[in-house]
């Protein structure tokens, strides 16, 4: 039990090292119902910050309702 509290307390320390986008927004001119280019999903600042050439690249997104 405290080998699991130390290791999210580990990840929550070192997530604020990561690089990753800023104030993230969501295309407010998306249409769900036409198959058309609305431009980006997503766009933010410094959002080729956490890209790295060659290897996979994740996105983790989190949300409270």
């Amino acid at each position: 039990m405290i080998r699991i509290f130390q290791c999210l307390l580990g990840l929550t320390l070192f997530s604020g090292l990561a690089f990753a986008g800023d104030h993230l927004k969501i295309n407010p001119r998306l249409n769900y119902s036409s198959d058309s280019q609305d431009g980006p999903l997503i766009t933010g600042e410094n959002m080729e910050e956490g890209a790295v050439q060659g290897k996979p690249n994740f996105v983790m997104m989190y949300g409270e309702g």
